[in-house]
């Protein structure tokens, strides 16, 4: 097993509820949970299967069997984590960095002009596990999932239905500055619950 950093750019209605991740202990939850309020330990097993985790990488926003978008109702979260893609033709190697896509996705696309990031912490196994709760998925790695997919470059690593808030270590607002012209820290807000992944071995970082 190896334990990986994330981060989590999430766009939300304001400070409030950014912190309220970590202060109430919710954590990060998928958004099947967020929109069905209650769910089960059976119906979890039914929903982590290939088919939603194709749905969920690759037909983010394709219609589910109940006519919803998926987007709206995948058990997965996605993470950013980074990646490095490798152009053989300049032999070079291009390095995605984590925050990049993380404030890409917080600032919805960039329609927005403050985006909430998080850092935490997932455990990874070395292979696919889709049906394994608590193992979250390193889709970028390409010797594991081989299969091709257009967002590769994003560096996404995929949790399954909830990160425990104890594994969330802080939320960084980044926020728009006319005056410079690019994204910058508003404010941090550490968890005073955070558990350090240290007590693990085989801990790594973020590209």
């Amino acid at each position: 097993m190896i334990v990986q950093w994330c981060l989590k750019g999430m766009n939300l209605p304001g400070d409030n509820a950014a912190r309220d991740i970590i202060d109430a202990r919710q954590g990060i939850i998928c958004n099947w949970w967020r929109d069905k309020k209650s769910i089960s330990p059976s119906s979890i097993r039914d929903k982590l299967t290939q088919t939603n985790l194709d749905l969920h990488v690759n037909h983010f926003t394709s219609i589910d069997p109940t006519g919803r978008p998926f987007n709206e109702v995948s058990p997965f979260i996605s993470l950013s984590c980074g990646t490095v893609e490798r152009d053989a033709f300049a032999q070079t190697n291009f390095i995605h960095r984590a925050l990049r896509t993380a404030l890409w996705f917080g600032t919805n696309f960039g329609r927005s002009s403050t985006a909430y990031v998080y850092t935490c912490w997932v455990v990874l196994a070395p292979r696919p596990c889709i049906d394994i709760e608590t193992v979250a998925e390193e889709v970028r790695d390409l010797n594991s999932y081989r299969r091709y997919f257009p967002y590769q470059a994003e560096g996404e690593v995929v949790a399954k239905i909830i990160i425990p808030d104890n594994q969330i270590q802080k939320c960084v607002k980044w926020k728009w500055d006319e005056v410079v012209g690019e994204v910058g820290k508003d404010w941090t807000y550490l968890n005073p619950r955070f558990t350090s992944p240290g007590q693990l071995s085989n801990v790594r970082g973020v590209v």
